[in-house]
């Protein structure tokens, strides 16, 4: 009898909750956002003056959709994909800015760094000349440098662009880019 009653409780418990239309949902997920998706892959830029930018809209991934009224947090970033450098006489330093207000699109190392709210994000990564390098999770998670602003503009409305910048060279290519984000939700 007691046994009974100790599976019964937990039974009407869950059939009360699933009647009321109460139940709590909590996870962590993860939202990519494939650069391909928007047209934005391969990334090629061949001079400070005509870069080429990733327009970020989160809201276009089902699971960043479904989940943005409950995100409660962004635990993990990362940059994804293959940096090839395609100077075969000099190598490249690459990093990342942010511009929060998205809109049109800008075309000049000048206009990103001076755009209202740009930030550096990520970086510095280096490739030798001609060289070709597979950034992984790991060391793209730890090249964060403007992670909380990321993380606030995830949290925010999930819309922003993002620009490759070379510090010393402007002639590479990134092809297979991914932002991932992990994210945790709860109800």
């Amino acid at each position: 009898m007691i046994k009974n009653l100790r599976l019964w409780l937990p039974v009407t418990m869950l059939a009360a909750l699933i009647a009321s239309g109460c139940m709590l949902v909590s996870g962590q997920f993860i939202v990519p956002f494939k650069f391909i998706d928007v047209g934005a892959d391969p990334v090629t830029v061949n001079s400070s003056t005509s870069l080429s930018g990733v327009a970020v809209d989160l809201n276009t991934v089902d699971v960043y959709a479904d989940h943005k009224g409950d995100l409660k947090d962004v635990v993990d970033l990362a940059l994804l994909g293959n940096l090839t450098n395609l100077d075969s006489g000099a190598g490249l330093t690459v990093e990342v800015w942010m511009v929060p207000t998205p809109g049109t699109m800008l075309t000049t190392d000048a206009a990103v760094r001076g755009a209202t709210g740009a930030i550096k994000v990520w970086g510095p990564v280096t490739v030798a000349a001609s060289g070709s390098k597979n950034i992984g999770w790991d060391e793209s998670a730890a090249l964060f440098t403007g992670r909380k602003q990321l993380i606030d503009e995830i949290k925010g409305d999930g819309r922003f662009d993002l620009y490759a910048l070379g510090n010393n060279g402007y002639h590479f290519r990134i092809t297979k880019g991914v932002l991932m984000a992990v994210i945790s939700a709860g109800k």
